[in-house]
This record gives C-alpha cells, sequence and structure tokens, in this order.
C-alpha cells in the first residue's frame, strides 16, 4: 500500500488497549521482529481502508506483545476504536529497524531485574543453545541462568542498559538457596 510515495507493509495488528493511559497492545506478525518500533518513528492505522500517520512516544514489551504509546492517543477509549486495525510501517523503517537490532552479545553488561527479586546481576555470558539460548547473571557470588524467551523477557531498555524479566516460579531460587 502507498501512503504520500511511501511505500507501507503491514507488520501486525492491534490488540486492544493496555491499561487506562493509551497504550495500544499489538501483535507482530512472525516474520518481522518486536524490536522494528522505535520512538519517534511514525506508524500508519488502517483505518477503514485508509492509512492514517502516528508517532511512537514509547515502546513497551508485555510477553509476546508489544505496547506502543501512540502521540495524541491518551486513554483507552481512544485505542478501543482501532482495536482490530492493521498496523504499518515504511520499508526504509523496516530496514534501518532491522539492521539496529541489538545482538544478544551486546547484552552483555546489561543490568537484569526480576519482577519478584528485583536487580539479579549483570548479563556476564549468552550461551546461544539451539532452540533454548539462555544468558548467565552473577549475584551474591551464584551464577543464575536465565532462558532468553519472550514469556519471559518482559523488556529491554538499550538506554538505560537494563533488561527486565519475570522468571518462572521457583527458577531464581534454585540458585539462590543452594
Amino acid at each position: 500500500m502507498k501512503f504520500d510515495e511511501l511505500e507501507l507493509f503491514e507488520v501486525a495488528s492491534v490488540i486492544k488497549p493496555h491499561g487506562l493511559n493509551g497504550y495500544i497492545s499489538i501483535k507482530t506478525f512472525e516474520n518481522y521482529s518486536n524490536k522494528i518500533y522505535n520512538i519517534g518513528m511514525p506508524v500508519f492505522l488502517k483505518i477503514e481502508g485508509i492509512p492514517v500517520p502516528f508517532f511512537i512516544e514509547d515502546v513497551k514489551t508485555s510477553g509476546r506483545n508489544v505496547l506502543l504509546k501512540l502521540k495524541n492517543i491518551c486513554n483507552s477509549e481512544q485505542v478501543d476504536r482501532f482495536r482490530s486495525a492493521s498496523l504499518m510501517i515504511t520499508e526504509k523503517d523496516i530496514i534501518e529497524n532491522k539492521s539496529e537490532e541489538l545482538s544478544k552479545s551486546e547484552l552483555i553488561g546489561y543490568a537484569v531485574y526480576d519482577v519478584k527479586f528485583g536487580f539479579i546481576g549483570n548479563i556476564s555470558l549468552f550461551n546461544d543453545i539451539p532452540g533454548n539460548p539462555v544468558f548467565e547473571t552473577t549475584f551474591d557470588n551464584k551464577t543464575i541462568i536465565i532462558p532468553f524467551a519472550d514469556d519471559i523477557i518482559v523488556e529491554i531498555n538499550s538506554n538505560t542498559k537494563t533488561v527486565k524479566i519475570i522468571a518462572p516460579e521457583g527458577l531464581i531460587d534454585i540458585y539462590l538457596n543452594k
């Protein structure tokens, strides 16, 4: 689809509002990464067959979905109007953002925070086991191994160099109670 001479590609669909402050929960299609969205970039919501441009104010992850805060969308009622809409971005943004994705080895040194335990160390090693990549942190002189999976990684923030996780029940306890 074209918009003002720009070629647009459908990369996601709007699922639902997230919270009360205008965040949109979106599901990115399989052949695209959740990391293609950046603050300040334009996205287009297909409304009644017409691409309507919005600018991203904030990006978060929630499990397998991405949460976007779009400029001038301030509450869940506004978001609800876009439920099931297609989300499109320009080909230029797809190419640029793919090349900017962090490689897993670039996460070494990032601080890791679990929702329950808080700070659990900095990433010291990445083991890219096929089908089950993991990273290691050291906390209280104990190594903690965490799966690098979408349902565990809540947010990766390259500005603050932090990774927020929700570890499965008992996983961190195994390492800390040795």
